[in-house]
């Protein structure tokens, strides 16, 4: 995997001085926003590089990354939002970090965080992040919603905002 497009927040995960090319062999999912970016390796560790002033690298800083950098292991998807990221591990557990001015990683604070808190134990199948908001899927079809509701995009007959997560469906397949 090779980057293209601006470098100034990192965002192409090379040093402006020696190029950084990743073999797709080793890459298992990627998740992208304009100014950062993660990926998860076949061996289930969680990478991010870019912009950060929101946390939402996860590596314990607010400082920009021009080169990638271990945030997790045991990891089986990542969803980037805005400035907002969540990731589910191998045992169904659900993570998130960033930015959290609406609930947005559903930790019951509007706290932004730069480092991973657990969100729910166990059972998250899939999650999917959005500008200020996210959805996930748990392994029973429910699906799960957090944090920005002012057009009701959490689908939860309301515009409340939610800062823990509210079921609003159930027997759902897939989360996009």
């Amino acid at each position: 995997m090779s980057g293209m497009g601006a470098r100034n927040d990192g965002q192409l995960g090379n040093s402006p001085i020696m190029p950084t090319m990743l073999s797709a062999n080793d890459i298992q999912s990627v998740a992208v926003r304009s100014r950062f970016a993660l990926f998860v390796k076949t061996d289930g560790s969680l990478w991010a590089f870019g912009e950060n002033g929101d946390g939402q690298l996860g590596d314990g800083t607010w400082t920009d990354r021009s080169t990638p950098v271990q945030v997790a292991t045991g990891v089986a998807s990542v969803s980037a939002g805005e400035a907002h990221t969540l990731f589910v591990k191998t045992d169904g557990s659900l993570w998130a970090m960033g930015y959290n001015s609406h609930g947005q990683l559903g930790d019951g604070t509007t706290t932004d965080r730069n480092t991973p808190v657990q969100v729910v134990a166990t059972g998250v199948a899939s999650v999917s992040a959005g500008g200020y908001h996210t959805l996930f899927l748990k392994t029973d079809g429910s699906l799960w919603a957090m944090g920005d509701n002012e057009y009701g995009q959490l689908g939860d007959g309301t515009t409340t905002d939610r800062s823990t997560p509210v079921q609003v469906a159930t027997g759902v397949a897939s989360v996009a």
